[in-house]
């Protein structure tokens, strides 16, 4: 198993659960992949190192799944979003169609409101089927809308236009007519493990079946492991030495710093376009089981500045288009001439952005196929 996050660590449990010997390595120092948060000492406070990661998803089986290895406190999800030097709630909702347009609509006069907004500005702009990101927000929720919370934040995002960027990326844009401010309005089940994101995967791995090797990366096996079936959680560019081109990336980078000074939330996003990062993380916020740490004086405050990607920088957000699948299926066809014993998967592997909850489902679906086929040892 070639990675230690969510997905790997979830293969690996289930496949040493029902008695395969497994091999995890990762060429990072920790455990838990992007998930990797740990404990300052001095506050209580529980860091995640790679951004803000909240669990949430609609699924019974990845809910009891992940509840095996942690117990979860009942924080849900809210998020402002700075405009102007004004904190508006995202996704938007009847709160934030009044505060931008300086009215006290009833959620009927919003829905009416928006609805005339969206047929003027496609009108004005003469859009009849989107053909690009820019023209599909408008056509989603107005222009005013959309140059407020959309276009900046989505340019800052993905480092171009967004009149560059598919209309597939915006499939839709979430609008409550309502006061609900909650981020993910269709979770079943949300919350922030008490005892941080890397605690789980630790427990995850206590089989004896599983060995974990850290600042381990694949090449570094030696040629008889490597021969052994196998996960593969990492770009498979990378895996193939870029032969046929680098897939295309986000990444990120972030500023940290240790302050008395505090969001009063766990996250503002920063819709604006001389900004240059996209949001601000107040860590604290997420531990509302511990009023202790919600009280400390000092925040560890991290704003996230997104990247260009480059060979050697962590990849963040795949580049779905046209071009990047093909290529991607043109490196799915070398793998299998190269390396006919590796199953790819995970959000790198796959080339896709996965939640942390989807990646564990379909990491319990392939494990539960591998556990079928009785060729693999």
């Amino acid at each position: 198993m070639v990675g230690a996050g969510f997905f790997g660590a979830t293969v690996a449990e289930r496949l040493a659960a029902a008695g395969k010997k497994v091999l995890v390595i990762d060429r990072r120092p920790h455990l838990a992949g992007n998930a990797y948060s740990y404990k300052d000492q001095a506050t209580g406070i529980e860091i995640h190192q790679y951004g803000s990661h909240i669990f949430h998803t609609e699924s019974d089986e990845v809910w009891g799944y992940i509840t095996k290895f942690a117990e979860f406190n009942n924080y849900i999800h809210t998020v402002l979003t700075r405009h102007n030097g004004n904190l508006y709630p995202i996704p938007i909702n009847l709160d934030t169609i009044n505060l931008l347009y300086g009215k006290n609509f009833t959620v009927e006069e919003a829905k009416a409101f928006i609805t005339e907004e969206i047929k003027k500005d496609i009108k004005k702009y003469q859009i009849n089927e989107p053909q690009n990101l820019e023209e599909k927000g408008i056509t989603l929720i107005g222009e005013p809308l959309y140059q407020a919370f959309i276009k900046n934040y989505t340019e800052k995002q993905w480092g171009t236009d967004a009149k560059n960027l598919s209309a597939e990326i915006l499939k839709r844009i979430p609008v409550h007519f309502d006061h609900d401010n909650r981020y993910f309005t269709s979770a079943k089940y949300q919350g922030i493990p008490k005892a941080g994101y890397t605690k789980i995967v630790e427990n995850m791995f206590q089989s004896e079946n599983i060995e974990v090797r850290l600042n381990t990366s694949f090449k570094d096996l030696p040629a008889d492991l490597k021969m052994l079936t196998t996960i593969y959680t990492g770009p498979v560019d990378e895996l193939l030495n870029y032969e046929l081109g680098i897939l295309p990336y986000r990444s990120l980078h972030f500023e940290t710093e240790w302050t008395k000074e505090s969001l009063g939330c766990a996250v503002i996003n920063e819709a604006d376009k001389n900004i240059p990062y996209t949001r601000t993380h107040d860590y604290k916020y997420y531990q509302i089981h511990q009023p202790e740490v919600l009280a400390s004086k000092k925040s560890y405050l991290c704003k996230e500045y997104p990247a260009d990607y480059e060979v050697g920088k962590e990849a963040y957000y795949p580049v779905n288009n046209t071009e990047s699948e093909v290529l991607y299926q043109k490196y799915l066809e070398l793998l299998k001439e190269r390396y006919p014993n590796i199953i790819l998967g995970g959000r790198l592997g796959a080339y896709r952005y996965w939640d942390m909850d989807i990646a564990i489902k379909n990491a319990l679906d392939l494990a539960a196929l591998i556990l079928k086929n009785k060729n693999i040892s």
